[in-house]
């Protein structure tokens, strides 16, 4: 999610939508109509950037591709660079989490077998703006061996990253998990106590939202209480789902819900070999507290859907 100069919101899609690599979509969220969330449409065109990746050079991260590089697209300029190959610590799992920090790019394995997290950071070289370097970070994550991320955030301050880990295995003597923050100028870990924590806001797999409030500050450190949305967000069966869906914050109180899934009557196999295949929803709803404490989300009066091409999920 990017907002422009202007204040208005873009999303920006990735999609592999074509046999010969990915496209970059902008959609402009604030031209969205509550009557359209039924109609199917295309992806505007001309996309904002096509990228092709013959014999599967170039973009892919496979295990054979070991000299493959990162791309990074600025949405500002509209432009693409070529930036570093992956480092070993970050290949092994076939994807990352990436959180931008001002002018770095902060990037981290979920997990990595009975390995722990690897955590490392992408930026400019200061003698040549348009090339990238990528460079350990001087803290490893404070996480044990087994524990995965599995949520992350960038707090407001645009400096501190905020990573939540959990155990699973659960063996005798270690704990469940926790959620750490990271000071990108001190390069400091620190274990949050709950007190510490804002509102949190999150997706279940079922498409429910949740959310967990925060501690009062002159209380005891009890857990705090989870709150569900009364109602599942998704719009079709999480088996029809093509890739995970996305939940965006647009500020405000306001949300953006991306969701593919393969068209009625197919299955994901079929959805994934043929033109059209799939269903692209993105809908903008805002959540808050009703007066009794519940979560409530506001019908998702601004919504459209896309038929979408998917050929490499």
């Amino acid at each position: 999610m990017q907002t422009g100069r202007g204040g208005e919101k873009h999303l920006y899609l990735v999609v592999d939508d074509w046999e010969m690599g990915y496209s970059i979509h902008k959609l402009d969220v604030d031209e969205f109509e509550s009557t359209a969330g039924n109609k199917l449409r295309r992806l505007p065109e001309p996309c904002a950037l096509r990228i092709e990746a013959p014999a599967d050079h170039l973009v892919h991260h496979r295990p054979a591709q070991r000299r493959a590089p990162m791309l990074i697209y600025d949405t500002e300029t509209a432009s693409l660079a070529v930036g570093p190959r992956l480092t070993p610590a970050l290949r092994p799992v076939g994807f990352m989490f990436i959180v931008p920090v001002g002018q770095r790019l902060y990037a981290f394995n979920p997990r990595r077998g009975d390995q722990q997290c690897s955590f490392e950071v992408l930026f400019r070289l200061s003698w040549r703006a348009e090339r990238w370097s990528v460079g350990s970070v001087p803290a490893p994550m404070p996480l044990g061996k087994h524990e995965t991320v599995t949520a992350y955030a960038l707090h407001p301050d645009g400096r501190t990253i905020f990573v939540s880990a959990r155990n699973w295995s659960r063996l005798d003597g270690e704990r469940e998990g926790g959620t750490h923050s990271f000071d990108t100028r001190s390069s400091a870990w620190t274990l949050l106590r709950l007190k510490e924590l804002d509102t949190w806001v999150g997706l279940r797999r079922d498409g429910f939202l949740c959310s967990c409030a925060v501690a009062s500050r002159g209380g005891a450190a009890v857990l705090p209480e989870w709150k569900l949305g009364r109602k599942t967000l998704f719009r079709e069966d999480p088996k029809s789902h093509v890739g995970a869906p996305m939940l965006a914050y647009m500020g405000g109180g306001r949300f953006c819900l991306v969701e593919c899934a393969a068209r009625p009557g197919l299955t994901v196999a079929e959805a994934l070999s043929g033109e059209d295949g799939c269903v692209l929803h993105v809908a903008i709803f805002e959540a808050k507290y009703g007066k009794r404490g519940e979560l409530e989300t506001t019908a998702l009066h601004l919504a459209r859907s896309y038929l979408v091409t998917r050929l490499l999920d």
